[in-house]
C-alpha cells in the first residue's frame, strides 16, 4: 500500500491562506463587521493570531484579502459558464441566474459590509483599494459582459450602465433576502429583472 502524497510547502500555505478568508467571511457573516477581529477569525479557522498575522500583517490586509477572493471567485465562475452559441433569452437568464448565487452568498455579503466598513472606519483607505484592487475586477466583469452580450448594439459606457443596473438591482435583492424569507418576492423581483433587460436587449435588436 503506497503512503498517501505528502503536500508541498505551498499547498499548505495555500490552504491555510484560504481557511483564514473563509473564517472571516463566517465571522462577518454571524458577528457583524466590526466585531470581527483577528483573534475570533483565528479561533474559528483552527490556527493561532500569529499564524493570521503570518499571511496577513493587518485586519486591513485581511479585509481586503477576503475582497479580492470573493469578487475574483465569482469572475472566474462566471468565466466557466457557457454562454457561447445560446440565444438570447437563454444568455440573459442563465447570467442573471449565476450573479445572483454570488450575490446571495455569504462571502458576497460579507465584501458588502467590508465595504460600508471600510467606507466608515477609513475613507481613504477604501478609495485606494477601490482604484488599485477592485477596479481590475470591474474591468473582468464589464469584458465578461460585453463577451455575453456581444451582439447588442450598445456602446460600452451603455453596456457598462446596463451592468451596473442588473448589479445593483441583484445587491437589493439579495439584501432583502437575508432579512427577511420572502422567496416568491425574490423569484419574482429575479423574474422581472430578466425581463425588464430581455425586452431592452431585443428592443435595440430590432
Amino acid at each position: 500500500m503506497s503512503n498517501p502524497q505528502r503536500r508541498t510547502q505551498a499547498e499548505r500555505h495555500a490552504e491555510t491562506h484560504q481557511r483564514i478568508i473563509d473564517a472571516t467571511v463566517v465571522c462577518i457573516d454571524e458577528l457583524g463587521f466590526h466585531n470581527t477581529t483577528m483573534q475570533k477569525v483565528a479561533r474559528e479557522a483552527g490556527v493561532t493570531v500569529g499564524a493570521v498575522q503570518h499571511h496577513f500583517a493587518s485586519k486591513s490586509d485581511l479585509l481586503a484579502g477576503v475582497l479580492e477572493n470573493g469578487f475574483q471567485n465569482m469572475t472566474l465562475h462566471m468565466e466557466s459558464v457557457l454562454f457561447e452559441g445560446k440565444p438570447l433569452p437563454e444568455r440573459v437568464s442563465l447570467f442573471i441566474e449565476c450573479c445572483w448565487q454570488h450575490c446571495n452568498a455569504p462571502a458576497f455579503q460579507a465584501n458588502l459590509h467590508i465595504l460600508m466598513g471600510l467606507r466608515n472606519e477609513s475613507p481613504e483607505e477604501l478609495d485606494h483599494w477601490m482604484q488599485v484592487s477592485l477596479s481590475g475586477i470591474v474591468m473582468q466583469g464589464r469584458d465578461l459582459w460585453l463577451r455575453v452580450f456581444s451582439d447588442i448594439r450598445l456602446s460600452d459606457d451603455e453596456h457598462f450602465d446596463l451592468l451596473l443596473f442588473v448589479f445593483s438591482s441583484l445587491c437589493g435583492s439579495a439584501t432583502l433576502a437575508r432579512i427577511s424569507q420572502q422567496q416568491t418576492r425574490i423569484d419574482s423581483d429575479l423574474a422581472r429583472l430578466k425581463e425588464l433587460l430581455l425586452l431592452k436587449f431585443e428592443a435595440l435588436n430590432k
